[in-house]
């Protein structure tokens, strides 16, 4: 038995699990079609990638893959692995191309606008929009916009280009959050901190879950929770250090005067406040997150299509994690429908019968 969804001999769902996948990416096809000037896509001459320039210098340094831009690939590797529900975001390394504030509007605009275009398959794919990290203002307008348009949450860099997640033009855009009840999920992107980042892929397996512990320092500094109570942010690949380190992290506010401590909640109350992926590999250090953060606040993810892909929450048995199967029914799909809103009608379909009408 796994955590997978259960089919019996005849196709049909055990259970009724449904899987959710919160955490995946996708540039569409077609919005490098459509690049705003000030922006240019590239193909490149080998394994049919594309590249994004941006301003005449600024590139991604690496191409967009097939498997980042088509969604029906990326539906068939989903199904493969028996998701029944993605929750596509875009691909921020991407998104913080452009460093004209009103260029990088207009570039998040034509991703959401491709979002509406390939995402049109409800009980399938889901899209978060994708958000401008330069002016806080206008990614609240973009969110608005989206919402409007089908997006269950955001997507937002969690290391801005410009100062931190506590800077204050960023209070409209949680403001329209939490009016709304679209959670913002936090992601890393474009990590560059110093040149030992460029050696063993350190930007990647240090570099992105330290920015996502410095996103949540941030949020907790500007006092985001205390502020806006009812907004939902999720922290990827298990929320980086953070759910470790939180000790430290708030004694920290207790010795050093300007970080100001008073008002503070308590430690662990700041951890439950976030929501957590499952992208961690192992499972002790999952089996740690469900612990400190509550089943409630942890949603299976996969970071599909990307290198680190870990499909680890789908494998095993909720024993392995601790978890009765209520509780795994809640970590691989039922926290995923409460915080995104999502209203599905599967009718029993399983993922295994969309292959085969897919074959």
């Amino acid at each position: 038995m796994s955590l997978d969804t259960e089919l019996t001999a005849t196709g049909g769902r055990r259970n009724g699990r449904v899987h959710v996948d919160i955490h995946t990416h996708l540039i569409p096809q077609i919005s490098f079609d459509r690049v705003p000037e000030g922006l240019r896509s590239e193909r490149l001459s080998s394994g049919g990638e594309f590249n994004l320039v941006a301003d005449g210098i600024r590139s991604l340094g690496r191409g967009v893959p097939l498997d980042l831009r088509d969604i029906d690939r990326h539906r068939a590797r989903q199904t493969e692995h028996g998701i029944d529900v993605s929750i596509i975001g875009p691909w921020m390394d991407a998104v913080k191309m452009p460093l004209d504030p009103r260029l990088q509007r207009k570039w998040c605009r034509v991703l959401n606008e491709t979002f509406v275009d390939v995402v049109h398959e409800p009980n399938r794919s889901r899209f978060v929009a994708a958000l401008p990290d330069l002016d806080g203002g206008a990614a609240a307008m973009e969110l608005e916009f989206a919402a409007e348009h089908g997006a269950v949450g955001g997507m937002l860099a969690a290391n801005p280009e410009l100062g931190t997640l506590a800077r204050r033009d960023f209070d409209p855009l949680w403001a329209t959050a939490e009016r709304l009840g679209l959670p913002i999920i936090l992601h890393p992107a474009s990590v560059e901190l110093d040149s030992r980042m460029r050696q063993h892929q350190a930007n990647i397996l240090v570099g992105n879950p330290f920015e996502t512990t410095m996103a949540a320092l941030s949020l907790i500094a500007g006092r985001v929770p205390e502020r806006f109570p009812d907004l939902k942010i999720v922290l990827v690949h298990g929320g980086g250090f953070f759910p470790y380190q939180y000790g430290r992290m708030l004694a920290g506010f207790h010795r050093w005067p300007e970080l100001d401590a008073s008002n503070l909640s308590a430690a662990i109350e700041y951890v439950k406040w976030f929501y957590y992926d499952t992208v961690l590999f192992e499972r002790p250090p999952l089996k740690y997150l469900l612990e400190v953060a509550g089943v409630d606040h942890v949603l299976a993810g996969s970071d599909c299509p990307f290198p680190m892909t870990d499909y680890q929450p789908y494998n095993g048995t909720p024993a392995d994690l601790g978890l009765t199967d209520a509780e795994a029914d809640l970590v691989l799909g039922g926290n995923a429908q409460k915080l995104f809103n999502l209203s599905l009608d599967l009718s029993g379909e399983t993922p295994a019968d969309r292959l085969r009408v897919e074959a």
